[in-house]
C-alpha cells in the first residue's frame, strides 16, 4: 500500500473498533482527559510533549489553561485547541485524541461520537505506558507537518507494555463509567420515565440503556463461545464414553442458550432510534442471508433467494436487517428437524412504489386462535421467548413508512411480508 493510499484511511478510529471497549459517557472522557493531563500540571517544569484534537474545549477549558503554564510543548490537530493546527490532510473524520509524552510516563485516548448511535458516548482506545502507543504517534506524525516520530526516541518512560496497568485503567474507566451512567439514567428515571406525554426523550432513555445493556452483555456471550469451543475441544481426548456425552449435551445446552440471547439481543438492537437514508435493497438482503445462514445450515435447512430488484430503497439499514433476521430466526425454529428445511425469500413490486419482502418457510406454522396475538406485546410462544420480536419489528418497519404481516400460516408453513417503500 502506497504512503498516500493509506493515509486516506482513519487509522484512529479503526484503533477505537479493536479495542472493543464498552461505550462510555461524554463526562466520564472529559474526566479521564484530565486524569491524563494531571501529572504534568502538577509538575509545572516537567518538559513533555502533548498532542491534541478536539472539538469543543469548553468543558476543559481550565484543565488546557494551566497546560499553557508548563514546560510542555503542545501540539494542536484542530482549529479551536491554543497552538498551530499541524494536520496535513482532514482524515480522521470526527476522532479526538489526546497524547501525553514525559520521561515519567506515555498516555494516549481516542475516542469518537460518530461510532456510536447513543448520543455523547464512544468506545475509547485508552493506553498507560504502553509500547502501543508508538503506533499512535507514527499514524498521527504521518499526517502531521512535522516529524513527531523523534519524540518516541527522546521520551521512553516505559518500553514494555504493562499489561496490568493498562487493564486496571480499563477497569477503573468502566467502574467510574458506571456512576456517570446511573447518575444520568437515575435522573432520566425521574424526570422522563414519569412524562409519559414526552415520547421523544422516553425513546431515548430506553435507547440508551438498551445499547449499554446489549454491549455488556455481548462481551459476556463472547467468553461463553469461547470456553465452550475449549470445552469441546478437551472432551475430544476424554476416554469415558458416558462422561463424555453427557459434558458434550452440557456444552449443546450451553451454547443453545448463548443462541436465544443473541437473537435477544437483536430485538433489543431494534429500539434504536430510526436512521432513514438510501439503501441498496441488494446489498441489505445479502448480508442478512450471510448473517442468518450458518444457523440454517447447523438445522439442515435451505435458504431459497429469488430477487429480482436491484434497485434502492428507503429504510434503516439496521433496523431492516433486525427485523429480517429476527423473521428468518423464527422461520428456522419453526421448522423440526423431522422437516425437509425450507426457507424461501422473494421480492416483488407494487404499483404503489413499494417493495413487498415474503419469507415463507415449510414450519409448523401458527395456531388460528393465536394469529391475532404474536404482534402483541409481550406475547410468544416460545419457552425462552421475550414476547417482543414481532412486536418491535412491526413497530420498526410502521417507523420507516413500511409494515408486517402475517400472510398466511397453516401445518405446511407460514408467509410473513415486509414492504419497505422504494425510491
Amino acid at each position: 500500500m502506497s504512503g498516500a493510499n493509506f493515509r486516506q484511511k482513519n487509522l484512529l478510529k479503526d484503533l477505537i473498533y479493536l479495542g472493543q471497549t464498552r461505550p462510555v459517557n461524554k463526562q466520564t472522557i472529559k474526566g479521564l482527559f484530565r486524569f491524563a493531563l494531571e501529572p504534568l500540571l502538577e509538575a509545572q517544569t516537567q518538559k513533555a510533549v502533548v498532542l491534541v484534537r478536539l472539538f469543543d474545549t469548553k468543558e476543559v477549558e481550565g484543565v488546557l489553561r494551566r497546560l499553557e503554564f508548563t514546560n510542555a510543548e503542545v501540539y494542536s490537530f484542530d482549529d479551536v485547541t491554543n497552538g498551530e493546527n499541524l494536520s496535513k490532510e482532514n482524515l480522521w473524520g470526527d476522532t479526538e485524541f489526546l497524547v501525553v509524552l514525559s520521561p515519567r510516563y506515555s498516555a494516549v485516548m481516542l475516542w469518537d461520537y460518530s461510532t456510536e448511535n447513543v448520543k455523547d458516548t464512544s468506545c475509547l482506545y485508552y493506553l498507560l505506558n504502553s509500547k502501543d502507543i508508538n503506533n499512535v504517534i507514527r499514524i498521527i506524525s504521518d499526517n502531521s507537518k512535522i516529524d513527531l516520530m523523534r519524540y518516541t526516541q527522546e521520551y521512553t518512560p516505559e518500553r514494555r507494555s504493562n499489561e496490568m496497568l493498562n487493564k486496571a485503567v480499563h477497569k477503573f474507566i468502566n467502574y467510574a463509567d458506571s456512576f456517570v451512567e446511573e447518575a444520568s439514567l437515575t435522573q432520566a428515571e425521574n424526570s422522563i420515565i414519569s412524562e409519559t406525554d414526552d415520547i421523544e426523550k422516553k425513546y431515548e432513555y430506553i435507547s440508551t440503556k438498551a445499547k449499554t445493556i446489549s454491549h455488556d452483555i455481548r462481551n459476556h456471550l463472547s467468553v461463553i463461545d469461547l470456553y465452550s469451543k475449549i470445552m469441546e475441544k478437551r472432551l475430544e481426548m476424554v476416554p469415558n464414553k458416558e462422561l463424555k456425552d453427557s459434558m458434550l449435551n452440557a456444552v449443546a445446552s450451553i451454547k443453545k442458550s448463548k443462541d436465544s440471547i443473541d437473537v435477544l439481543l437483536n430485538e433489543l438492537r431494534t429500539i434504536q432510534g430510526v436512521k432513514l437514508e438510501t439503501q441498496n435493497f441488494a446489498k441489505i438482503l445479502d448480508s442478512v442471508i450471510n448473517l442468518v445462514q450458518a444457523k440454517a445450515l447447523d438445522k439442515n435447512i435451505k435458504i431459497e433467494v429469488s430477487n429480482s430488484f436491484n434497485g434502492d430503497i428507503i429504510a434503516d439499514e439496521n433496523k431492516l436487517l433486525n427485523v429480517m433476521i429476527n423473521l428468518l430466526y423464527n422461520s428456522i425454529d419453526a421448522i423440526s428437524d423431522k422437516n425437509k428445511g425450507i426457507i424461501k425469500v422473494n421480492t416483488e413490486e407494487t404499483a404503489d412504489n413499494m417493495l413487498r419482502i415474503l419469507i415463507t418457510d415449510n414450519g409448523c406454522g401458527v395456531d388460528e386462535n393465536k394469529k391475532e396475538k404474536i404482534f402483541e406485546e409481550g406475547y410468544t410462544s416460545k419457552i425462552t421467548g421475550s414476547g417482543l420480536g414481532l412486536y418491535i419489528s412491526k413497530e420498526a418497519m410502521k417507523e420507516q413508512y413500511g409494515d408486517l404481516k402475517l400472510i398466511s400460516s397453516d401445518k405446511n408453513g407460514t408467509v410473513f411480508e415486509i414492504t419497505v417503500p422504494k425510491l
